[in-house]
């Protein structure tokens, strides 16, 4: 069911200060780096102890593979333990056989840390219930759900001879048409999964089980519902545990990345982010765990043909439908997309391949977004629209010949006409002026210090609290204070804190703050709040799993 886990390793003995080991609970990498996320694959990091040491890491992994290796030959519940596949933190895979129906089956069962946790262990059985309720042949196949004689659960499921997803790319991209056909066994096995009310949540190559039939085509199958939900819009679905946010950020849709409620077509997303690295070889954003977060919130998934020119356009309108920033911007259900790429599939299998000898259409290159000018269009008054076309050409030499001599007894009209504008504009101007400076003086104190109101959180592990003017007004920089303190009193200092806001419109904007020199215990942030409405505002801080939402209000 799944690979070996990767080599542990730790920092040389004598080269580096003690650090606290983390080690990634998706791929078991140990790393001493500070950080939420798994610097290999993104996923959530699990502290192991406080020290850096290798020989106590090694310990550690040497004790779990004796636990591990403890269960190896027992019989329970009618399933025989046989060999271990593989593991990490959370626990270990096993080959079984189920002796009744002599099936060749895996065994999952976690640590006695993990079975212990009532969050980690409630996460545990939900994998074995949301799997569980799906019945389809690209989803993993649950058999049984049971108890260990020490206590533990272990869930008893269908065995695959496969790779994660990402193996089928180690030596390039795959061809377009391959890559969607992949995409259509996914998005299958997703509408069967959300006809069920199963969100997964982490859709991701590490979770997608993939290997070639007996006829050489590609299978995949999606596993690990550990962290899917049963009702999709649930607190639940948003909750934060211990570990940091729900979910791996390569592949995150901006709401889940936000905390917000999640539903069907965040797992479109996930497959939008997926069918880029198929075609690319890469995923959309690079970076740390907080960039990649910050690019999927704040930046559009690039086209896929700008890193691999030989992705059709077809494709890079798929990956821009599913990776929209909203989800009512997006394919609307794995049904309706099912349906998208077997038409997709369709046109791209009509296309007559290319010749090797053939040379390749220069691609047109992509102008700016600007709207686009119907020529034909007509104003109302019944004047012909200027075509967009016409005004960025330059003029030919017939054209201008063709134009009315341009008169002496014009030009003081003209001139006339342009005076009066000037001197409209420069009354305008000047009114906007004095308005403005209204408006600020009225927003200030006596003293010309802008009034301020302030807002206080605390989460029982970090208090919070954030000045910011007590009249916020469109289309002005307003400069935000922030201080940050833990549970004792002492300033949570740091060179700088991930904050991200979101306009009234849905659209979020990963910003930095860093220390005001007024006050180096604070935090500034100057932000262009460009329309009226209520902005959701929310501060990630440092060396810690808490994450605060305040709302402002913006006015005209």
């Amino acid at each position: 069911m799944m690979a070996p886990p990767p080599e542990t390793y730790g920092p040389a003995e004598g080269c580096y200060p003690a650090r606290a080991v983390q080690v990634c609970l998706a791929c078991s990498e140990s790393t001493d780096e500070s950080g939420r996320f798994c610097p290999a694959c993104g996923a959530v990091l699990a502290a192991v102890d406080g020290r850096a040491d290798t020989a106590v890491a090694n310990e550690e992994t040497s004790g779990r593979a004796s636990a591990a290796a403890s269960l190896l030959g027992t019989v329970i519940d009618g399933f025989k333990i046989e060999a271990v596949l593989g593991g990490g933190a959370f626990g270990t895979v096993y080959r079984g056989r189920q002796v009744g129906l002599d099936r060749v089956i895996a065994i999952k069962v976690p640590t006695h840390e993990i079975a212990s946790d009532p969050v980690m262990a409630k996460r545990f059985a939900r994998e074995a219930r949301s799997a569980a309720r799906i019945d389809h042949p690209g989803v993993i196949t649950i058999y049984a759900v049971g108890e260990l004689p020490d206590g533990r659960p272990y869930i008893a499921m269908q065995l695959f001879d496969g790779e994660p997803l990402h193996k089928c790319i180690e030596d390039g991209p795959l061809p377009p048409l391959r890559a969607l056909e992949i995409a259509r066994q996914i998005a299958s096995a997703l509408a069967e999964t959300h006809a069920a009310d199963v969100v997964h949540r982490d859709l991701k190559p590490t979770n997608i089980v993939w290997r070639r039939d007996r006829n050489g085509d590609d299978r995949v199958t999606l596993v690990d519902f550990g962290i899917a939900v049963c009702k999709p819009g649930t607190a639940d679905a948003t909750r934060l545990t211990a570990g940091g946010l729900i979910g791996t950020p390569h592949y995150m849709s901006p709401e889940q990345a936000h905390g917000d409620q999640v539903d069907a077509r965040a797992d479109l997303y996930a497959l939008g982010c997926i069918l880029y690295e198929l075609v690319t070889g890469e995923p959309p954003f690079q970076g740390s765990g907080f960039e990649v977060l910050l690019a999927h919130l704040g930046r559009p998934v690039p086209r896929p043909s700008e890193l691999n020119p030989d992705v059709p356009e077809l494709v890079d309108d798929i990956v821009a439908h599913l990776t929209a920033k909203r989800p009512d911007d997006r394919v609307p259900s794995a049904e309706a997309l099912v349906t998208l790429l077997d038409d997709a599939m369709d046109q791209l299998e009509g296309v007559k391949p290319m010749m090797p000898s053939e040379p390749r259409p220069k691609r047109a290159k992509r102008r700016s977004a600007a709207p686009r000018v119907d020529p034909d269009a007509v104003e109302d008054d019944g004047a012909l629209r200027t075509s967009a076309r016409t005004r960025h050409e330059k003029p030919s030499l017939d054209r201008l010949l063709d134009r009315p001599a341009y008169q002496p007894a014009h030009r003081v009209r003209y001139l006339l006409a342009g005076a009066m504008v000037s001197l409209v504009v420069c009354l305008t101007a000047f009114a906007a002026l004095r308005l403005t400076s209204t408006s600020r003086a009225q927003d200030a104190d006596p003293n010309g210090e802008i009034k301020r109101i302030e807002l206080f959180r605390d989460d029982g592990e970090t208090r919070l609290r954030v000045w910011v003017p007590e009249v916020m007004r469109a289309d002005r920089t307003h400069r935000l204070r922030i201080e940050l303190r833990n549970k004792l009193g002492a300033y949570l200092l740091a060179d700088e804190v991930v904050v991200t806001i979101e306009d009234p419109s849905g659209k979020a904007t990963g910003v930095i703050a860093r220390p005001r020199n007024a006050d180096p215990n604070q935090y500034g942030l100057p932000f262009l709040f460009k329309t009226a409405g209520t902005y959701k505002i929310r501060i990630f801080p440092p060396e810690t799993t808490s994450t605060f939402l305040i709302d402002v209000a913006v006015v005209d």
